[in-house]
């Protein structure tokens, strides 16, 4: 054998080795992500996302690569809207009114031009599925004078919105090519004789109010509640998701979180979080229920989850994954 060939001989067996010898951990092991946690009160208000005359205002606190964002607005009392047009999207949306009064107009179809006015008081969740018509309407602007401002916040999945005015800049005569509409689903939550507080199966000790539930789509939204001085009844432990996608407002109260970069190697990093505090939950992020006290004067937050990225269509949802007994499994 020369030594050209003797030279391509041990490459050709590093090679062969490398291919075989086990890469278990490598290919095994999730590519951790951190969890984003934002004081949303400490963060700017954005220009791109000022109303009329500046009588609103927003932060964008979520976006993603497929169009989809999140923003928190405020209106102000007597608020106006450049955009007043009858309009509807082809994707999913939701919201949740945090203060205040917010009134928009429902229409049942494209033929319908005054439609229902709703208005969306504090604690009110609403669930837009494609094809639901909605606007403001200019009459609209003259009931916004006589109510409180509102402070809520509008998740947009991403997709195309279709104007039915000619003179907006979303107008295109493709909308006529639908003729099947939807219509939105509103919740109200701060009623106690509209909605009651539930045991949480899946977090004892705490109360639930269920706002949307669709396993097939993988989407699902709830309200939770923790009393002061709740701790969590399991033993503590590192979870995450494969694929799902989770979404933490922080309603009221104080609530600690606890974080990881890695399951078992990294120190577990505590934060207490308060009242418009938000939590962005990618998948392979680790949330840690530690031991004692979470939660001094008790906390209430909205849990919205996707079963993978942030769109509606991608379920069901899978189950949180004990990281420990995922560790302890590949040992």
């Amino acid at each position: 054998m020369n030594q050209k060939s003797l030279g391509y001989h041990f490459a050709l067996v590093a090679l062969t080795l490398f291919l075989t010898a086990p890469h278990s951990v490598a290919q095994n092991t999730p590519a951790w992500l951190p969890m984003q946690i934002i004081d949303v009160g400490a963060m700017p208000w954005e220009p791109m996302w000022t109303g009329l005359r500046g009588t609103s205002r927003g932060k964008k606190l979520y976006s993603n690569d497929q169009g989809g964002f999140m923003l928190y607005l405020e209106h102000d009392h007597g608020w106006d809207s450049p955009n007043k047009a009858r309009h509807f999207h082809d994707f999913h949306e939701w919201g949740y009114v945090l203060r205040g009064n917010f009134l928009i107009y429902e229409f049942i179809n494209a033929r319908q031009t005054k439609g229902s006015l709703y208005n969306m008081k504090a604690g009110t969740w609403m669930s837009r599925p494609p094809f639901s018509i909605h606007g403001h309407r200019a009459d609209a602007m003259d009931h916004q004078r006589v109510t409180p401002g509102a402070v809520q916040l509008a998740f947009s999945e991403g997709g195309k919105t279709y104007s039915l005015d000619p003179t907006n800049k979303w107008f295109s005569p493709d909308w006529q090519r639908f003729t099947d509409f939807t219509f939105a689903h509103f919740q109200d939550t701060a009623t106690p004789q509209v909605m009651e507080w539930e045991d949480d199966e899946q977090l004892p000790g705490a109360s639930v109010k269920w706002l949307s539930d669709d396993y097939a789509n993988g989407f699902r939204a709830k309200l939770v509640y923790v009393p002061p001085g709740w701790q969590y009844a399991g033993e503590s432990h590192a979870s995450y998701f494969e694929k799902a996608q989770q979404f933490y407002y922080v309603l009221s109260g104080d609530l600690v979180v606890g974080t990881q970069e890695q399951p078992g190697v990294s120190v577990v990093e505590k934060q207490t979080v308060y009242k418009d505090f938000f939590i962005n939950r990618p998948a392979k992020s680790l949330w840690v229920w530690t031991e004692g006290s979470l939660s001094t004067k008790g906390a209430m937050w909205l849990q919205v989850t996707y079963a993978e990225g942030a769109q509606k269509g991608n379920g069901p949802i899978g189950e949180a994954i004990d990281a420990s007994k995922e560790q302890t499994k590949r040992k």
